[in-house]
């Protein structure tokens, strides 16, 4: 299909524009992961009204040089953030009145013994009315989904991972989703890459004419990774990989709602 050649293609050019700036730059360990999504409802009779209530954009990049950047956006009916520090960047995007979601994070290291990490986390939110009817209709739900994560590690590079998570929520409830499609590298001269879709996932489910149904999707990207400058002493090693963990382990509350 030309569309799914077309991202593909993309992806492919953008990541190998990132591994010859990284080049230019004396980078060991590269990172791309990126995430675009589209929600729709299509009843079997009636009408589907969806009315937005809230959007949410947060961006976060760090390092162990000590710099951090976080940002977080509430602005409606479309909220954006972006955050960018030394080897790390992410930019986060909602458009609660489209219904679509756009991620990027990113991580670019070398030249130093350090490590550097980025994620944005996306949530738009709205009620769901099904007009034209009595009873009960059938739903389907449908979100269509392009993902891909990409990691490169050299001589020098430790460790180096990619993530793309997605939850979509029919009152409160989750109904189509992917937790953690990842790839993980560690040790030197190591490549890895995946890809979720382009196509759409969908679910059935019968609603009631005239009742308020909320929605909620939340999508996130990780990108990470570790690099060393020559090969160092285990303790650095672990000192490395602790600390990259532990940023880790914060992302694990993701997918949460954060201030709205």
């Amino acid at each position: 299909m030309r569309v799914k050649s077309l991202k593909v293609f993309v992806s492919v050019v953008l990541f190998g524009l990132l591994l010859g700036a990284s080049s230019t730059a004396h980078a060991d360990t590269v990172v791309l992961t990126t995430f675009t999504s589209t929600l729709q409802f299509n009843p079997a009779t009636g009408t589907a009204v969806f009315t937005p209530t809230g959007a949410s954009a947060r961006a976060s990049a760090t390092n162990t040089l000590g710099e951090t950047q976080d940002i977080t956006s509430n602005t409606f009916p479309i909220s954006q953030a972006t955050a960018v520090v030394t080897f790390a960047s992410t930019s986060m995007s909602v458009n609660d009145t489209n219904l679509t979601g756009n991620a990027t994070s990113s991580v670019s290291v070398g030249g130093c013994t350090c490590s550097a990490s980025s994620f944005g986390i996306g949530i738009f939110t709205g009620t769901l009315v099904l007009l034209g009817g009595e009873g009960n209709v059938d739903v389907t739900f449908s979100l269509f989904r392009f993902g891909t994560g990409q990691v490169a590690t050299d001589q020098l590079g430790l460790r180096a991972f990619a993530e793309v998570s997605y939850n979509l929520l029919l009152n409160g409830r989750s109904i189509l989703s992917q937790d953690q499609m990842l790839i993980e590298v560690d040790g030197p001269n190591q490549t890895g890459q995946f890809q979720l879709g382009p196509n759409a996932v969908s679910r059935v489910f019968s609603l009631q004419f005239g009742a308020v149904n909320t929605i909620e999707l939340r999508i996130s990207t990780v990108a990470a990774g570790v690099e060393a400058t020559e090969v160092p002493e285990p303790a650095t090693v672990v000192l490395l990989v602790s600390g990259l963990g532990f940023r880790a382990g914060v992302l694990k509350k993701r997918l949460q709602p954060f201030d709205q």
